[in-house]
């Protein structure tokens, strides 16, 4: 395990990067190197929810580490009025291409972000090292509570005036492509993955705990943590836990710092 900071003289930034149609906010703990680890914010938060691990993870970790902004989100553009899960994924890799960053990444995300990655990992299979879940969103869970009562408590504006507001409507409206557009998939089973799931359940316990169960079962890379203890928001509640398991997982892949 690293013990110790492998990069103690990290710097952090925060910069636009413009994709085409529209700009999104990114902060960037540079180090040199050829590995990435990428912070995506859980539904409807924004990349200061990773604010009190991102520069300790890069100092332990050795490995450049960025959080941003979905659209229409934090100091994000909105972007444009069709927007779908997919155009998300879209508009990160395009991020990601315009600051020169093309693959070897490990994804880390929470909620509805970790639904992301799983969908960024399935467009995107050759770019993506390894993978941190933390109490994802999944197509099981979707199906087997049924989007309709999820959506019901989901927060929705009847009259969007900010632009969090109205993305936030976006991702509801589109909600049934998006999650559509993983369907029947599984995560890549050479794709190591540790999923940590929340000890207090967000909803129904039994079900959205097995439906995590299943999305690991499938490969001996896979594995399943159990945050006893801990609420949905795990970043929030217990971010040691959640920077202990990023770096075991760049350990597991064997990366030496700047690598």
């Amino acid at each position: 395990m690293h013990k110790k900071s492998k990069a103690p003289d990290v710097v952090t930034t925060e910069t636009l990067i413009d994709i085409g149609t529209h700009k999104l906010h990114v902060t960037l703990t540079d180090v040199p190197g050829e590995h990435m680890i990428v912070l995506e914010a859980g539904g409807g938060k924004a990349s200061d929810s990773y604010q009190k691990i991102q520069v300790e993870l890069a100092a332990q970790s050795g490995i450049r580490v960025m959080s941003y902004d979905r659209s229409g989100f934090g100091q994000s553009e909105l972007g444009p009025a069709q927007f779908n899960a997919v155009d998300e994924m879209k508009a990160l890799k395009t991020c990601l291409d315009r600051q020169g960053f093309k693959g070897n990444f490990i994804l880390v995300g929470l909620s509805y972000g970790g639904f992301l990655i799983q969908l960024f990992t399935q467009m995107y299979p050759d770019l993506v090292r390894g993978m941190v879940l933390i109490d994802p969103m999944n197509v099981n869970f979707v199906d087997r509570f049924g989007l309709e009562n999820l959506n019901a408590v989901t927060p929705y504006f009847s009259n969007p005036t900010e632009n969090h507001e109205k993305a936030g409507n976006r991702i509801v409206d589109s909600a049934s492509e998006s999650f559509g557009a993983l369907r029947g998939k599984e995560l890549p089973s050479g794709t190591p993955v540790i999923l940590i799931t929340s000890g207090n359940a967000p909803f129904i316990p039994e079900m959205w705990r097995q439906c995590h169960e299943d999305m690991v079962r499938h490969s001996e890379q896979h594995q399943l943590l159990i945050a006893e203890g801990n609420n949905h928001d795990i970043v929030e509640e217990n971010p040691g836990l959640v920077l202990d398991t990023i770096i075991a997982m760049v350990d597991q892949l064997g990366i030496a710092a700047g690598g």
